[in-house]
């Protein structure tokens, strides 16, 4: 039993189903903090009437930083999956950032939103500008993490790794099903992720916590941007590949060819991918690849992944906060949190199914009633509805 079969991987960015409908502006409406999508995304009408909003307080008072910060982010993100990439999104928000270097130059904001708009891994002297204007302030640490996870500075990768732990900017549901994906992995591991949630509460963990520092993460986007980057990080596992060997950092075949190569030349190495990564970037090992908790072990060939599951979701796996999450509604991504957490319901209901099958109802009955409690909590009432008729 490899992967129930209903429950797709669950997209991190693209969490909700965005209305691209351009409408006028509600009665009486206000400008409201336009966060990152990473804490939460909004429909698209949001962010186009908020970028209206917030360009009307910038006029009012142009010297005004946080209605600079909430207007880049409402313009960044309006029409976010269709025109993330195109000419004029970036012409537009250039204009942006150029237009707040005459309006508000030396702050914190305008630091920061630059740096944003031309991101870099390997230059953070911007980004080094808006730390040292608030060096309390978060979003900068996020940067020097990936930058010095990048450049191979450990020292200064751990301490912006405890400084962001300190912070308590990651929600504790975040950090909870993080340590689950490596929780889910075995020793000396390699673990690809896909993007900001999956990956810094990880290194954070490793990092700050110490938990599981013997995996290898591999965030999918990094490791196309340099072979360099991605060379180093092998080798620091006695892994040396061939990397003329892969395709193009932009080909869909990348990552599959990559995991292929390393487990041909290192087959001791178990290699793991986070469910949170994009289908588009497996789905051509989606054979060799079996859930055996908040991840996929790639194997080809075949593996008792129910015994790995069933020793994951039951001794390995922390699972009490999705009963008790004392503070989970004063968390701002408490949405996405619950729609992240859908990725547990594959392996409950696989566990599910295997205790009915062994006339093990009590169990049977408890996986179920957890994977149904995620579902409602998500608001996936079709997907309750189809966990009902799946294990009776």
């Amino acid at each position: 039993m490899k992967r129930f079969h209903y429950v797709l991987w669950i997209c991190v960015f693209l969490l909700l189903c965005l209305d691209y409908a351009c409408i006028g502006q509600s009665e009486g409406a206000k400008p409201e903090k336009v966060y990152r999508i990473v804490y939460e995304m909004r429909p698209n009408e949001w962010y186009v009437e908020q970028a209206e909003l917030w360009k009307k307080e910038i006029e009012k008072n142009p010297k005004n930083p946080e209605a600079w910060y909430n207007y880049y982010n409402a313009n960044r993100y309006a029409r976010y999956v269709e025109t993330i990439d195109t000419e004029d999104k970036k012409t537009r928000l250039k204009k942006i950032i150029e237009d707040m270097g005459k309006a508000i130059p030396g702050t914190y904001e305008y630091y920061l939103l630059k740096f944003w708009n031309s991101y870099s891994l390997t230059d953070v002297s911007i980004l080094e500008k808006a730390y040292k204007a608030a060096p309390e302030r978060v979003d900068t640490y996020y940067g020097f993490i990936s930058h010095s996870d990048f450049t191979g500075n450990k020292k200064k990768m751990k301490e912006f790794c405890e400084k962001l732990y300190k912070s308590a900017d990651i929600a504790p549901g975040l950090i909870n099903y993080n340590y689950n994906v490596l929780m889910s992995c075995e020793e000396n591991a390699i673990l690809f992720t896909n993007g900001d949630n999956d990956t810094y509460p990880i290194w954070v963990l490793q990092q700050a916590q110490g938990i599981r520092k013997d995996v290898t993460l591999l965030n999918q986007s990094i490791i196309r941007a340099c072979n360099e980057y991605l060379e180093r990080k092998l080798k620091e596992k006695g892994i040396s590949i061939d990397l003329g060997r892969l395709p193009k950092s932009k080909d869909k075949e990348f990552l599959t060819e990559l995991c292929k190569i390393i487990a041909a030349e290192s087959p001791e190495t178990p290699i793991y991918f986070a469910l949170t990564v994009y289908e588009k970037h497996i789905e051509s090992i989606m054979d060799d690849l079996y859930i055996v908790g908040l991840a996929y072990q790639y194997s080809t060939e075949r593996i008792d992944n129910l015994a790995l599951l069933k020793k994951n979701l039951e001794r390995n796996l922390r699972l009490d906060y999705l009963k008790h999450d004392w503070y989970g509604d004063s968390y701002l991504a408490k949405d996405l949190i619950a729609h992240m957490n859908l990725n547990y319901i594959a392996p409950m209901i696989m566990l599910a199914e295997h205790y009915n099958t062994s006339g093990e109802d009590k169990e049977a009955e408890d996986w179920k009633g957890l994977a149904l409690l995620l579902a409602f909590r998500a608001g996936k009432k079709e997907m309750a509805a189809e966990i009902e008729k799946e294990v009776r």
